[in-house]
């Protein structure tokens, strides 16, 4: 896989505080035109079998091109945890929303796990018995199940809860019966976060990132809290996904008008 891809899935996935959402359409080949490149050194110099120096490595991720047209087969890729799961049905239904509202942008289709582990080990992909330590198994991942699948692009997207439970300063009453089941005596901090990248299959080019947060904390009486953490767990996480289709719709409405300007043979 391309640096570039495994670079623009950390931007999605970690620089949360920046854009909301943000497209790319620029060409490889006229970012590479302006870089000058060093003399090439003798074989005998460079050694039979070097790994490549920071400067071939930054042209070879800078060199490649947008080959997304519209419309398109687009792939839905959800992972949590670092794992590609299953779309679930209420995810799938908010999807399918943005999908209705623009039949420009072609068909969306999920990238489903099993597909993607067979083709995986039909091509000799990342070892999946190492437990996903490495992003960049999980973008390989993706792109070969993609692949597999037909699809043009895929929007790799995933969602995290971050869920703390303190006590507020009526944790006295959590010695009595009543003030245990009614009095707010904690704290139940819920928060997600999500991120979505939109990365051509063929060549690993990134089209575009979007970012979201919902934050869910309230005050909640002692008895019950736990189960009612995990619940929120689990809101929290629909509701951040609920979030971050606005700002992926904003990116696909970009990334559509940057197309529409540049023409249509670009």
């Amino acid at each position: 896989m391309k640096p570039i891809a495994v670079a623009a899935l950390a931007a999605a996935l970690f620089l949360t505080a920046c854009a909301d959402h943000q497209v790319q359409t620029s060409s490889g080949a006229d970012w590479l035109s302006r870089y000058e490149a060093p003399p090439a050194l003798p074989a005998q110099q460079a050694g039979e079998g070097a790994a490549p120096g920071l400067d071939e490595r930054v042209r070879m991720a800078a060199a490649v091109e947008p080959l997304l047209r519209f419309p398109a087969r687009i792939g839905l890729a959800r992972v949590v945890n670092r794992r590609l799961t299953t779309l679930p049905a209420d995810e799938a239904a908010i999807w399918a929303e943005l999908a209705e509202a623009h039949a420009e942008l072609g068909s969306f289709v999920a990238v489903q796990p099993l597909i993607a582990a067979s083709a995986v080990a039909d091509t000799g992909g990342p070892d999946l018995s190492r437990g996903w330590s490495d992003p960049s198994d999980v973008i390989a991942t993706i792109r070969i199940g993609a692949a597999r699948q037909h699809i043009d692009a895929v929007l790799v997207y995933e969602a995290g809860v971050r869920a703390d439970k303190t006590a507020t300063g009526l944790g006295f009453a959590d010695l009595t019966i009543i003030g245990g089941a009614i009095l707010p005596t904690r704290s139940i901090e819920v928060e997600g976060r999500a991120a979505a990248l939109l990365l051509d299959v063929r060549n690993g080019y990134p089209y575009g990132t979007a970012t979201a947060s919902a934050d869910l904390s309230r005050l909640s009486p002692s008895w019950g809290s736990d189960r009612r953490m995990e619940r929120m767990q689990g809101e929290a996480l629909l509701e951040v996904t609920r979030r971050l289709v606005p700002e992926v719709e904003a990116m696909f409405t970009g990334l559509l008008a940057a197309r529409q300007a540049a023409g249509p043979d670009s």
